[in-house]
């Protein structure tokens, strides 16, 4: 399948459906080897530093519409990752839903989804772990690392993060990246 981008190079990426008016500046690396949907609209900044994503055999990763990617992205999909329409995820976030390898021997570590709903804001250098929820509306902080669900329409942020206090957002609101 061809990409549809704007202001760059049209080039081959295996997708299993990619939207219309898809952009990448810079430097993006895709490996795919499961299911990967790119919505309508999404933008990947590789400069000044690349991006990355890799969606593993049997995985899925599915990328709603008017969605922005930030440089230094890296995604690592073993099982699925969704991430809603209307998201901002800012510089140089990790977003990996396994730990890819076990911490000791008693360790049973396996994938587990990682939900990021619609109109949700990433904020610069968090880590997005395995098993959680990011609910509609809200914004994670810069470095925050979200072990646990984040509800929808909050600030949370910390290492761990925690919920700091609640945010208004309309339904009918939407965040926009410039």
């Amino acid at each position: 399948m061809f990409a549809v981008l704007k202001g760059a190079l049209v080039f081959s990426v295996k997708t299993s459906s990619a939207g219309r008016l898809s952009r990448i500046a810079g430097k993006l690396s895709v490996k795919n080897k499961g299911e990967l949907i790119i919505g309508r609209n999404v933008s990947f900044q590789g400069k000044p530093f690349p991006s990355s994503v890799s969606v593993e055999k049997g995985a899925r990763l599915t990328i709603g519409d008017n969605v922005f990617f930030n440089y230094g992205l890296d995604i690592g999909c073993t099982h699925s990752i969704t991430i809603g329409s209307n998201t901002i995820i800012g510089p140089m976030v990790n977003v990996i839903d396994s730990n890819f390898h076990p911490v000791d021997v008693e360790d049973r570590s396996r994938s587990k989804t990682i939900v990021i709903e619609e109109n949700v804001w990433i904020g610069r250098g968090a880590v997005i772990l395995p098993g959680v929820t990011v609910g509609a509306g809200s914004v994670v902080a810069a470095g925050s690392i979200v072990t646990r669900d984040i509800p929808p329409s909050v600030l949370a942020g910390g290492t761990p993060a925690k919920v700091i206090r609640e945010i208004k957002v309309p339904g009918e609101w939407i965040r926009r990246y410039n």
